[in-house]
């Protein structure tokens, strides 16, 4: 009688090991980004947050002539804005006949623009954690006569696909 209870007992126990151990990865494997480097384990995802940071620079001495980061949907909102006030201070030294309009306003040298789409996540096991999830160069030279309304469309295009791709690979709030 004792050998069938110590059977029972070992048949349970060794029930209990292999399905304690078909469930562990489904407790454990929440919330874990697959990066090139490897997995990274999240656990319960309090925060995140899609950034995108768009600089132009001139290509030909490196100098700045834009660099803003803000949240993806509010990013073609603010260049817009910040080229915007651009031309108003150009024109603040034009005569009236030579007043220029963000429309046709243009980059008059080779430009660099560089859009870098981040993912921030604050969680269980990540207090800050960055992932980039696109990071492109755009050269446009100063005779293609690239005007800033067509930067302000291809970042706008640049921003919807990212949030997109956000919602669909990167967040876990939206996930079901």
């Amino acid at each position: 009688m004792k050998s069938t209870w110590i059977i029972v007992l070992g048949i349970v126990v060794g029930a209990i090991v292999i399905g304690g151990q078909s469930f562990y990865p489904l407790l454990t494997s929440q919330n874990i980004l697959n990066e090139p480097s490897g997995e990274v384990r999240l656990g319960d995802v309090y925060d995140e947050q899609l950034t995108t940071t768009v600089t132009i620079t001139d290509a030909d001495n490196k100098m700045p002539i834009l660099r803003i980061m803000t949240d993806t949907d509010q990013i073609t909102t603010d260049v817009k804005q910040k080229l915007s006030q651009m031309v108003k201070e150009a024109n603040e030294t034009l005569p009236a006949h030579e007043k220029m309009r963000l429309e046709t306003t243009y980059f008059d040298t080779n430009v660099n623009i560089e859009l870098t789409t981040e993912v921030t996540y604050h969680s269980q096991y990540q207090n800050k954690m960055k992932v980039t999830i696109d990071d492109i160069v755009l050269s446009h030279p100063a005779d293609e006569q690239y005007h800033f309304a067509e930067a302000t469309d291809m970042i706008n295009t640049s921003a919807q696909k990212m949030d997109m791709l956000f919602h669909q690979q990167y967040s876990f709030f939206h996930k079901v």
